[in-house]
């Protein structure tokens, strides 16, 4: 049972050190929910057809504005929201710890709009490089999202699958990957990823609040209420307080780590099984040039002292007492290497 016990805990161990860490942030949660509400109806009734919130070349004849915002909540299958759930958890998430929560609310239908806009734009041209030229889900904002990333970052090389490679290339290799989701055309995710771009180089300065707007915005109602709710992490607008947050997670207060456990021997131990009986104590005692005989025994007495080995023999020595005149001597030169004491000094020679 034990054993069975101890094999359990390893394998839990495992799981728990390969699954990421779940963090939990207003931006990114809210996303997923209203994907969920939205996508609802269309995953219930099987509507998808007639409910008309993705992005495709209609848009340009029909003037359906809103249509531009909704199509990265709106999934008509469930391949698609999941793949869109997790987009949202990995580079949504991530995108707002980064910029805070109220400016991840700013900038996902911002993005979400220039996006669609490109898009519909380059259809106009007559240019579809997929039959199906519907657009369902958050892979091009999130597509916006990292090229931001890539463009402020001063990391050159990055992680990917495992393998170290330039950061300048990961677009293009997610690319690849985004071809394997639904309702996801190629078009959308590059012009995803320009429009981040145009973001980045300054393109959009004229629609970027200021940092202490999004400040004054982040103590109104809406936000004030999320900072409340405890099951998440608010990230806020301000950078001095999201690098104070991470200056604390990084240094963390004295106290905060276990402290070292040192060896004591339980009590009853003989000597001879202690792991110190071989150690010279760091401190001689007494101290040199002190005496050990007690107070008030004469000079001269015969001093005898028996103890006993750890091996259980015995020994017993016997020291023979100085004379007076020896021991006046020795008590002499004992107060002449001290001088602070100059007073006990006369007494003692008298």
């Amino acid at each position: 049972m034990e054993e069975n016990r101890t094999v359990n805990r390893s394998w839990r161990k495992v799981l728990l050190f390969w699954l990421p860490e779940v963090t939990l942030t207003p931006g990114s949660t809210l996303t997923v929910l209203l994907s969920l509400a939205v996508s609802a109806p269309a995953l219930t009734s099987g509507a998808g057809a007639e409910s008309k919130l993705d992005l495709d070349a209609e848009v340009l004849g029909s003037l359906s504005v809103h249509r531009l915002i909704t199509y990265i909540y709106f999934h008509e299958d469930l391949p698609t929201l999941v793949c869109s759930c997790l987009i949202i958890w990995y580079f949504g998430a991530g995108f707002e710890e980064n910029v805070g929560t109220v400016k991840f609310c700013y900038l996902t239908p911002l993005f979400a709009v220039g996006s669609g806009l490109l898009y519909l734009a380059v259809l106009a041209t007559g240019i579809n490089l997929q039959v199906d030229g519907r657009v369902q889900g958050f892979t091009a904002v999130a597509f916006s999202m990292l090229s931001i990333f890539i463009m402020c970052t001063s990391l050159k090389r990055l992680v990917f699958f495992g393998f170290m490679v330039r950061t300048k290339v990961l677009p293009l290799l997610f690319l690849v990957l985004a071809l394997f989701v639904p309702h996801a055309p190629l078009l959308s995710n590059v012009c995803g990823i320009l429009v981040g771009v145009i973001y980045s180089l300054g393109g959009c300065f004229f629609l970027d609040p200021s940092e202490s707007m999004l400040s004054r915005v982040d103590e109104m109602w809406p936000f004030r209420v999320l900072q409340r709710i405890p099951f998440w992490r608010y990230i806020p607008a301000s950078s001095a307080e999201r690098n104070a947050s991470q200056t604390r997670k990084l240094n963390p207060p004295p106290g905060s780590y276990p402290t070292q456990q040192y060896y004591t021997p339980p009590q009853g131990l003989n000597d001879t099984y202690s792991p110190y009986h071989h150690m010279k104590p760091a401190v001689m005692w007494p101290p040199a040039g002190v005496s050990t005989y007690p107070v008030g025994a004469a000079p001269g007495v015969y001093h005898h002292e028996n103890h006993v080995c750890s091996g259980g023999h015995g020994h017993s020595h016997s020291d023979v007492g100085f004379s007076s005149n020896n021991y006046e001597a020795s008590l002499q030169k004992g107060f002449e290497s001290s001088p602070a004491q100059p007073e006990l000094l006369q007494v003692q020679t008298q």
